[in-house]
């Protein structure tokens, strides 16, 4: 089992019970309280009901947040490619009218894949 493999069932285990404890949880408590302290009867249900549910929907976002930060911390592909993302490339610039030595950073498009590149730092590109 590869280590991309090993890191979403990890996240998976994490973030399952996060999901049952904060989500269904936070809206359960709005349920089950409201019933405890005597407030949800069957003329207020129409009332608890969207509460908790109100209440679960915000917890639902902050446990979509959460798993977002997670997946970029841990460089997750929950979708990975065939090939590797991060490959070096090195590129030649044969019109030495349009070579030199920059410091901006820059997006290189290529013409025939159509991929967007970053290049950052003292890298050689094309400068004007």
């Amino acid at each position: 089992m590869g280590k991309q493999t090993e890191n979403i069932i990890h996240m998976l285990h994490i973030f399952t019970a996060d999901l049952i404890l904060q989500v269904f949880g936070g809206a359960g408590a709005i349920w089950g309280f409201s019933e405890v302290l005597g407030l949800r009867t069957p003329e207020t249900v129409w009332f608890w009901r969207p509460t908790a549910q109100f209440v679960g929907a915000i917890f639902f976002a902050r446990w979509i947040l959460q798993l977002d930060a997670h997946i970029k911390k841990e460089k997750i592909e929950l979708f990975p490619t065939k090939c590797n993302r991060f490959q070096k490339l090195e590129v030649t610039v044969h019109d030495e009218e349009q070579t030199g030595l920059c410091d901006e950073p820059t997006t290189i498009i290529s013409p025939v894949t159509g991929i967007a590149m970053q290049v950052t730092g003292k890298d050689y590109k094309a400068c004007k």
